[in-house]
């Protein structure tokens, strides 16, 4: 069970006002409205699930999950840093994009830095050492994983959070490209809930040899977009 105090830092953790950084990358949306990709509800509808079960499902959910393994989860075990800079090292080679790899290492360093102000732990100051060291790269999922660790939060719940909170923010995103009102963005989020459940317990399974999902038209929507005049977001 969750208690009140860790829900209440959960909630802080993962509320879109924690100062992350988050806001500024659309990670490859804008790239696809650019194209006309992504037009409408159903539209973004779809993408959301894809990027959910390739991207979050496939990559993101299970590192977090292996993320907070090393650090001995909710527990008092010793912190395995080399595992995390290792796990950060597989994450950058799973990112060739570098717009979306710059994404996933500014916003979970950003996130290291902010919840070090809230929440403490072993885990959370060795990894954060280690990337201020430059022997972490501090990718999103891995600091993910170490600050829920951190903040007492179980394995579980913290996938769905992840979970939960990227689909918040793609559908954030598309609010501001202008693809869809604020009621659509959220009967998406509703439509993909049994996405982000059926991903949620799968990532739980997934090993750290069968991480990577596929996201073609991401990837080359998130390399055009440096060329976009007038740009909402960063990635």
């Amino acid at each position: 069970m969750v208690t009140p105090e860790t829900l209440l830092a959960l909630l802080q953790l993962v509320d879109s006002a924690f100062p992350t950084g988050a806001y500024a990358f659309s990670g490859g949306i804008e790239g696809l409205v650019e194209v006309g990709a992504v037009r409408d509800e159903a539209d973004l509808c779809d993408l959301v699930a894809t990027l959910t079960v390739e991207g979050l499902g496939a990559t993101d959910l299970p590192a977090a999950r292996h993320a907070h393994r090393l650090v001995g989860g909710t527990g008092a075990g010793a912190p395995d840093t080399e595992g995390l800079a290792a796990l950060d090292d597989l994450l950058t080679a799973l990112r060739p994009v570098p717009a979306l790899r710059a994404q996933s290492t500014k916003v979970g360093r950003r996130l290291l830095a902010s919840a070090a102000e809230v929440v403490d732990g072993p885990g959370l100051g060795a990894y954060r050492a280690a990337v201020a060291g430059g022997r972490a790269a501090g990718h999103h999922a891995v600091a993910f994983g170490v600050v829920m660790a951190a903040a007492g939060v179980d394995e579980d719940v913290a996938a769905l959070a992840l979970g939960s909170s990227s689909v918040a923010g793609w559908a954030t995103a598309a609010v501001r490209l202008g693809v869809v009102g604020q009621a659509a963005a959220q009967r998406v989020v509703v439509a993909v809930r049994p996405a982000v459940l059926a991903a949620v317990a799968a990532s739980a399974w997934v090993g750290l040899d069968d991480l990577g999902g596929y996201l073609p038209m991401v990837d080359i929507a998130a390399l055009r977009q440096g060329e976009m005049v007038g740009r909402l977001f960063a990635s």
